[in-house]
């Protein structure tokens, strides 16, 4: 980290991308550009099964490729993800801010008004102002963005598409709900994709909805089973591009 200004960074697990996110984001920019400092966007990457919200029941929106190019768009000096091994995810909130000081250069943090952070969530935005003194950085919370009175969070976001409601689910989104190609089996004789229950990636309901891929659009029909969902086309899909949800038929 060369920038004797040190850095300027926004936290966060970032999944499904919003407006929420958005917001927090492009004030830590915005707090770069003002300081001179470098910018940075630090998110996670769980790494073992156990300690993957998939265990707990609780699916992605995105998958982690596609959390990442959508977090490069923002033009940041750089985006890090810290891999939440059986080591980092057992770290004190204490030792995650010194990693902060030490490793880059925080001297500004932005985060959202829920981020928690550190062994068992322990860590919260009052833990990161008690220790600005020590450390020599200063923290920004971004309050919530609402939404027709509602707060916009990951968790709104996951109940929406787990209901099927993709066009309200795409409102609050930056990108259109998307399933990456990297998680489906493909059988293109019959058009039909699969993903496994042991995906860590959300999956709407059951159901006809209208979809993209590329520029061509399909009516495609999702319907589950004990081992996972298939993915069923209408008409023949080319090229090998992601699935972009655009509203339930």
């Amino acid at each position: 980290m060369a920038n004797i200004n040190g850095s300027c960074i926004a936290i966060g697990n970032f999944d499904g991308i919003h407006i929420g996110h958005d917001v927090l984001i492009r004030r830590m920019i915005d707090l770069s550009k003002e300081t001179g400092q470098k910018s940075i966007i630090i998110t996670f990457k769980y790494v073992k099964n156990d300690l993957k919200k998939s265990s707990m029941n609780i699916k992605y929106i995105n998958s982690p490729h596609t959390k990442f190019e959508i977090l490069k768009t923002y033009g940041a000096d750089e985006v890090v993800e810290i891999e939440l091994d059986e080591i980092v995810s057992k770290y004190s909130p204490e030792h995650f801010i010194e990693m902060l000081a030490d490793d880059y250069k925080a001297k500004n943090i932005v985060v959202g008004y829920n981020f928690t952070f550190g062994h068992r969530a322990a860590g919260n935005i009052n833990t990161l102002r008690d220790y600005q003194d020590k450390y020599g950085y200063l923290v920004e919370e971004i309050p919530p963005v609402k939404y027709n009175g509602i707060a916009v969070s990951s968790t709104l976001i996951r109940t929406l598409l787990n209901e099927g409601k993709i066009y309200e689910a795409n409102k609050l989104l930056l990108n259109k709900y998307t399933i990456s190609t990297e998680e489906l089996s493909f059988n293109r004789e019959k058009n039909i994709g699969f993903i496994s229950n042991k995906s860590s990636i959300l999956v709407p309901p059951d159901g006809k909805y209208l979809v993209r891929t590329g520029k061509k659009y399909y009516n495609l029909k999702i319907v589950s089973n004990k081992n996972g969902a298939n993915l069923i086309f209408d008409d023949i899909v080319e090229g090998n591009n992601d699935i972009v949800f655009i509203d339930k038929v």
